[in-house]
């Protein structure tokens, strides 16, 4: 299993990881308790506004994940510093999403989802914005990879 030093690009896409592990766990729990936790770290990092909107992407993909996907998808808790083969797909989606290549995320989407996966596909296109500028935000105060791992 890969590590998430090594599959995520910095810091934002480390805590969009956390954060989409925390949502998931929320969904597959129903524990609220999980979703705090997914605002409390992001708020912490981005503050209230910025943290707010970052976990609000990620519950657009994780939400989309999760009704276009054909079967389960594996992930691993948030404070794990490796990735299942689903996380690094995710990731990856998310990378793509961020540098506007959309061919290739509606490709992946797709791929991830084992069908066409638009509402995915939307939602990494949706989110993009937001973690990148997490990534602006993080780069300067925190050094790779003392965040989370």
């Amino acid at each position: 299993m890969r590590r998430v030093a090594e599959a995520c690009g910095d810091e934002a896409e480390i805590l969009a990881l956390s954060v989409a592990r925390f949502v998931a766990a929320g969904y597959m729990t129903g524990d609220i308790a999980c979703w705090d936790a997914a605002f409390n770290g992001a708020e912490e990092l981005l503050g209230s506004h910025e943290g707010g909107q970052f976990v609000a992407g990620m519950v657009g993909i994780v939400r989309a994940l999760r009704v276009e996907r054909e079967g389960d998808w594996a992930f691993m808790p948030a404070s794990c510093c490796r990735l299942t083969g689903h996380e690094c797909a995710l990731v990856a989606l998310i990378g793509r999403g961020r540098r506007g290549a959309w061919d290739e995320v509606a490709q992946d989407a797709a791929a991830l989802a084992g069908r066409a996966a638009p509402r995915l596909a939307a939602a990494v296109r949706a989110a993009a914005s937001t973690i990148d500028a997490a990534a602006v935000r993080l780069a300067p105060s925190c050094p790779r990879p003392k965040i989370l791992h």
